[in-house]
């Protein structure tokens, strides 16, 4: 897809077919049809869009994120108080940095978010770089070989053993009790085609991918190891640094990503938003 199909924003690719700065969006009034229409079919092609610092009420952050989809219910984070399905993510000295590790947003429900939409409030004054990697492009690298064997197997994904049961320990023992009760382990595709774009993407990550579902224990602890370390190489991986008031919005289905933590003890605060889209409510 070529920026010169768009007429009302300007994409500006940061690597080729991944990654695109957007341009042309004003924040001081409601987004056109056209606009929607637009950012949505820029997420389809480039799975990750960054734009430029801007001052975004919560009804405009909100605004924004319903073009890709509709509001979902996001994580287990604190909320913005007054919006619930804005969630608020803090971290400092008392509160140290968790999300330093590879993942796809919540892969352990049967039916994960579609993506998210992020502005940065508060930074530190270097490093907090985010880095996401396209699961697609590296998909499209290996073999073809290896694409036929992968196209067979699947995966088992939970929270246990990972970040999320770290948080919900720290909530308490309350809170992981209903967790255990209210999710299971699920399985998915080791690659999934995606409803909207039709990509095939790798749909493994190194939080919450626990095993190779059909394969010996030393098989399926190589292929894990393998994917975790070819989806990170640098031919398919953006590093976006921020900026305040920055604003980025992903696709959780066709990339991971990595919340680099090389700022702490410092303070580093953002505010997010997950959506659904139509097309993931149905395959779910």
């Amino acid at each position: 897809m070529q920026t010169g199909e768009y007429r009302q924003i300007q994409p500006q690719p940061r690597m080729h077919g991944f990654a695109a700065e957007i341009h042309g969006i004003d924040f001081s009034r409601p987004l056109g049809p056209e606009v929607r229409a637009e950012l949505h079919r820029a997420l389809l092609a480039f799975e990750v869009l960054v734009l430029p610092p801007a001052e975004m009420s919560p009804e405009r952050h909100l605004e924004l994120a319903s073009a890709f989809g509709n509001i979902a219910s996001g994580a287990y984070f604190p909320r913005k108080q007054g919006y619930p399905d804005i969630e608020v993510l803090t971290f400092d000295r008392e509160h140290p940095p968790e999300l330093n590790v590879w993942h796809s947003d919540v892969s352990w429900k049967p039916t994960p978010p579609t993506g998210t939409v992020i502005q940065m409030m508060e930074m530190p004054s270097q490093g907090g770089n985010t880095v996401w990697s396209s699961c697609s492009k590296a998909f499209e690298a290996l073999s073809e070989g290896y694409k036929t064997y992968l196209r067979g197997l699947t995966a088992t994904h939970s929270w246990q053993g990972s970040l999320v049961q770290d948080a919900l320990e720290a909530a308490g023992e309350d809170a992981v009790i209903a967790a255990v009760r209210r999710n299971n382990a699920v399985t998915h595709p080791v690659v999934r085609r995606h409803p909207e774009s039709g990509k095939e993407v790798l749909f493994v990550n190194e939080a919450f991918t626990r095993r190779i579902n059909g394969v010996s224990f030393r098989e399926s602890r190589a292929i894990l190891e393998f994917l975790r370390e070819w989806m990170i190489q640098p031919e398919f991986v953006y590093s976006h640094k921020w900026q305040p008031n920055g604003i980025a919005i992903w696709d959780n289905r066709s990339t991971q990503h990595y919340a680099v933590a090389d700022y702490w003890p410092e303070r580093r605060t953002i505010q997010r938003v997950t959506f659904q889209s139509v097309a993931d409510e149905l395959r779910g």
